[in-house]
């Protein structure tokens, strides 16, 4: 078995080291981790730092700092060196790009200042903190409080049982991993230094990953290898995987981060020898021949096919996107905001292996913009312009013809009658001439491909393909513009419906925090009660939870996040809906907000009244 710690950076002996002392001398007995022969991790100073940190946490609103030396402040000279040396369990981890060697050290020297306690900086105990092990996330380091909570709750964990028996969890993988669940449990969030932990304590089975993203895309990546695992545990997985690759490579020191071998298949774009012929995530293909062309041979359930859109009722959501193509048809795709439409047509598009031109609908639309019209040139004469629709026939500078789907989000923005004009015949099979002329001197036409082959056509010709297709997106929100819509124009399309799921649970949340690579989010009790709340008032998706999701992960700002995400999609509601809905998310939430800042908001947004 490869030493995990072995790579590019050097080597991490003392880090393993200070690792095996804490276990011995800490977990295992009372002693301390960097004043030797006393006695630190006794029952009786963790008692009163759980009373002083963990049961009477400081809710204000300054630096982990300054709450910390808030909550020692009176207190002996052994609590203040137990925070220390729980600090110094904090800082083992992260390497110095992370966080830096000087910055630990200044850290623990400013706690033991505080109470005027002899700190030796030469130890050799601090060399542990030079190079660190691995890279650390966002909320790691944001969210100190938490972290150093789980270190603390798994400690007393450990204290609580009978000594023989915390040796036992200590030799054995599975005991130490639910000694770990159980703090986790406790603490109530997705705390990184659980990976780092185990890592810390039992090197030989847990990886050196702090992020459980990381460690779910490992998986993911490798799951041809854990067919028959027989395990659900994401570690015993990864040791699997790892055993299996140091099969295939009993040459290579196996690093998910380090080794080429290990982290190339899972590190996709970031990691630089992805693509070896550089090709990117565009749009495949200049367009299907009509020939090649078979809408119903298109697999929308093959693997992949969705990856990073989650639907609840997705197998019928994929039938009918596939009958709608298969008979002609046109797409709209309806939904609340959010739900993934827009995203949707472009997933469409590459199963079907055709460009796409994405554009939003515009009020201001005409058949000039659509269609096209004359333009002078530099010298004052004439020319015709394609529009939207016609460049998607033909290759301006080459003449030639192409196939390129039209995506257009918001579709009901336009005034559908005057901006699309004489597309409707067209979209039927009709000939249309338009009233302009092409260089030639001819009449512009357009043409189904039915009626004339591409590469036969002349210049004022424009031949649309049997396959091509418009897609459109419209929020519910505007559902009463539907009626705007000709019934000549909705005739020509399908209209398929992207919800959102009925019931909004924790663990819908979490499967969508799967795919948006945020496994770690902390509080994903909040978010479901956040989005609970918001449809009550008006439906959202899951593009705009993401949102919230994203920045929330750092520092917990849900005020800010409801001003930027959430509170726009509320126009149109009455005032005093949107009143109701910040005094609920205050009072029937446990999440704290700045409920003046939001006030402030509402009656500036919406030029509305004052709060009662």
């Amino acid at each position: 078995m490869a030493k995990y710690y072995v790579h590019k950076q050097g080597d991490r002996d003392e880090i393993y080291e200070a690792a095996t002392k804490w276990k011995n001398e800490c977990l295992l007995n009372n002693k301390s981790l960097i004043w030797d022969n006393e006695f630190i991790w006794t029952e009786q100073n963790m008692n009163r730092f759980r009373r002083i940190f963990i049961e009477e946490p400081d809710v204000s609103g300054n630096s982990f700092d300054e709450k910390l030396r808030n909550q020692l402040k009176d207190e002996s000279e052994d609590i203040y060196k137990f925070a220390i040396e729980l600090l110094f369990v904090y800082y083992l981890f992260p390497v110095e790009s992370s966080i830096k060697y000087t910055t630990k050290m200044q850290k623990l020297a400013m706690v033991a200042e505080w109470k005027n306690i002899d700190f030796d900086q030469s130890l050799p105990t601090f060399k542990a903190l030079k190079d660190g092990i691995a890279t650390t996330g966002t909320f790691f380091h944001t969210q100190k409080y938490v972290e150093i909570s789980f270190i603390f709750s798994f400690a007393e964990k450990m204290k609580e049982k009978p000594s023989e028996e915390r040796e036992t969890i200590l030799q054995n993988h599975s005991k130490l991993k639910s000694v770990t669940e159980v703090a986790r449990k406790e603490v109530g969030k997705r705390a990184q230094s659980q990976h780092i932990v185990l890592h810390l304590l039992m090197p030989e089975k847990f990886e050196r990953i702090s992020s459980g993203g990381d460690k779910t895309k490992i998986v993911k990546s490798y799951a041809d290898m854990l067919k028959e695992s027989g395990t659900d545990d994401i570690d015993e997985k990864l040791w699997i995987i790892r055993e299996k690759l140091e099969e295939e490579h009993p040459d290579e020191v196996i690093d998910f981060y380090m080794n080429q071998v290990a982290a190339a298949r899972w590190r996709g774009a970031v990691w630089p020898l992805k693509n070896e012929d550089g090709d990117s995530t565009e749009s495949k293909g200049s367009g299907l021949s009509p020939e090649s062309s078979d809408v119903s041979s298109i697999d929308f359930n093959a693997e992949g096919t969705l990856d990073g859109l989650i639907f609840e009722n997705k197998e019928l959501l994929l039938s009918q996107i596939t009958t709608t193509l298969q008979k002609g048809k046109n797409i709209i795709f309806t939904g609340p905001p959010g739900t993934g439409k827009s995203k949707l047509a472009s997933v469409v598009c590459d199963i079907y292996g055709v460009k796409r031109k994405m554009i939003t609908a515009s009020s201001n639309w005409s058949t000039f913009d659509t269609i096209g019209g004359y333009k002078p040139n530099r010298d004052g004469y004439l020319y015709f312009s394609e529009g939207i629709f016609l460049n998607c026939f033909k290759d301006k500078k080459a003449g030639l013809p192409k196939n390129e789907w039209l995506i257009i989000d918001e579709i009901n923005r336009a005034d559908i009658d005057k901006a699309f004009g004489s597309l409707f015949s067209v979209l039927t099979g009709d000939e249309v001439t338009l009233p302009f002329e092409a260089p030639n001197g001819e009449p512009i036409t357009i043409v189904p491909e039915d009626k004339i082959n591409p590469s036969e056509a002349n210049n004022n010709e424009y031949v649309i393909p049997n396959d091509w297709r418009i897609i459109g997106t419209m929020n519910t929100i505007d559902k009463t513009s539907l009626y705007e819509m000709s019934y000549a124009f909705m005739r020509r399309f399908a209209f398929i419906p992207v919800g959102i799921p009925k019931s909004i649970t924790e663990e819908i949340i979490e499967e969508y925090l799967t795919v948006w690579d945020m496994e770690d989010y902390p509080l994903i009790p909040q978010l479901t009660a956040i989005w609970k709340l918001i449809n009550e008032y008006r439906k959202i998706g899951p593009a705009i939870v993401e949102d919230i999701a994203n920045y929330t992960i750092d520092h917990e700002d849900f005020t800010s996040a409801i001003i930027l995400y959430v509170l726009p999609q509320f126009e149109g509601l009455p005032i005093q809906r949107i009143h109701e809905f910040i005094h609920r998310f205050r009072d029937e939430t446990d999440i704290i907000i700045d409920f003046e800042t939001l006030k402030d908001f509402v009656e500036d947004f919406f030029e509305a009244g004052l709060f009662e």
